[in-house]
């Protein structure tokens, strides 16, 4: 039968309607199901007799003891750590340690040229000995002079009680007072030109000694023991009072540090328990307590510094090395909780499903103490009320479940059965 061309026209009209109409509704469907403000699936849904069922792990909220933890990155740091400086300038000939040598106290750790030095110390030792001889001088000479001192006072002395009876005249007398008055005063000029050269025989002993002690500080010591940790500069080098030589740490004791977010810090206190582990594979974490927070919060990051001490005498830490810190917050010796993995967080609220009859319910609940196992639920829970832990994905209001063991087997029943 032919069809005119109106038929024909009419025909193509009405398949490109019906095509029009069939993209218009596949369109309207997909913007329903992914518009921003479409309520979501798990609220709303509601299951019909051809929904499907979600094979889920259930466990029961249990009553009992919890200890509240917070993790946070850290750092090793070296008990303590000096730079070793010059204390006189000179040519470093030595330097005999290395990054990574143990130092003792004492131990030299570089040598300086000493020549300058040492002349320095010839010099102040021949002035030592001219001023000791100068000393030994005066005293010969006090000796003589006090000697005639003595004799013209005495006979001074005599003279004068003879001038007194008559028996010698004035002028003896005044002769011979002059002469004792004038050895007085030489004995007191000598005992002064002494106590001079006592005193600069003690400033000699003094320079001495000065410039034997700034010889020995061409050999640069370790006041305390540590570990070599770098060398700054290389032997030959001219170096100065203030030019730093060496870096070394104490590792013995090591200091482990944790910037902590300030709403975590008001529940850290010095002696909290800290459990710090290292990224070494088949170390076991290590138990430490909290030995320091510092009082003041970074205005940028918002945290305080949180410090404890350990023992590292077996050199499981090394300074610069990166550590997690668990702390513990806080402790309760009864409250209901469920595992970790039973709570879902969204915009700042904690959710969790419930097994009802078969079918999923969301519940919102309010959480206290937590860890990395399990949390705390302070409100919204009841004891032995079952929580889904495993198989929370995908589940809506109403969604019918199965329940099943962790190892994959429906409750009440294994595989072999269904």
């Amino acid at each position: 039968m032919m069809l005119t061309k109106t038929e024909d026209g009419g025909r193509r009209l009405l398949k490109l309607l019906v095509l029009a109409i069939l993209v218009a509704a596949g369109g309207w469907a997909l913007y329903a199901n992914l518009r921003p403000g479409r309520p979501a699936m798990d609220v709303d849904m509601r299951p019909t007799s051809g929904s499907p069922v979600f094979p889920v792990t259930a466990v029961p909220v249990e009553r009992g003891p919890i200890t509240g933890t917070v993790v946070y990155t850290g750092s090793v740091l070296p008990f303590n750590e000096e730079d070793i400086y010059p204390r006189v300038a000179g040519r470093i000939v030595e330097i005999p340690v290395y990054p990574g040598d143990p130092i003792r106290r004492g131990q030299v750790l570089t040598r300086l040229d000493s020549v300058e030095l040492s002349s320095r110390v010839k010099e102040a030792e021949a002035g030592l000995a001219a001023a000791q001889a100068n000393r030994a001088q005066m005293e010969k000479e006090l000796a003589a002079v006090a000697a005639e001192s003595g004799y013209a006072r005495a006979t001074a002395d005599r003279t004068e009680r003879l001038f007194v009876t008559g028996l010698v005249s004035r002028q003896d007398f005044e002769r011979d007072r002059a002469m004792a008055t004038a050895g007085e005063a030489r004995l007191d000029a000598t005992r002064a030109r002494l106590e001079s050269a006592v005193s600069m025989l003690a400033q000699s002993e003094a320079g001495l000694g000065t410039v034997a002690i700034v010889r020995d500080y061409v050999n640069i010591v370790a006041s305390n023991p540590g570990y070599v940790v770098k060398r700054f500069v290389a032997p030959g080098v001219l170096v100065q009072p203030g030019t730093a030589i060496l870096k070394i740490a104490q590792i013995d004791s090591v200091r482990l540090q944790a910037n902590v977010g300030e709403k975590d810090v008001a529940s850290i206190r010095v002696g909290t328990p800290v459990q710090v582990r290292t990224a070494a594979a088949g170390q076991a974490p290590v138990t430490v307590r909290v030995s320091s927070v510092f009082p003041f919060v970074d205005q940028g990051s918002r945290t305080a510094v949180v410090e404890a001490l350990a023992d590292n005498t077996a050199r499981r830490f090394l300074p610069g090395q990166y550590v997690t810190m668990q702390f513990v917050v806080g402790e309760r010796a009864e409250a209901l909780t469920v595992p970790a993995s039973a709570v879902g967080r969204m915009g700042g609220t904690a959710t969790v499903w419930l097994l009802k009859d078969g079918h999923a319910e969301p519940r919102a609940v309010a959480t206290g103490l937590q860890n990395a196992e399990r949390v705390e639920v302070v409100e919204g829970l009841m004891r032995d009320e079952r929580v889904v832990v495993q198989g929370r994905e995908g589940l809506y209001a109403g969604a019918r479940i199965r329940e099943i063991s962790d190892q994959g087997t429906p409750k009440g029943g294994s595989h072999a059965g269904h």
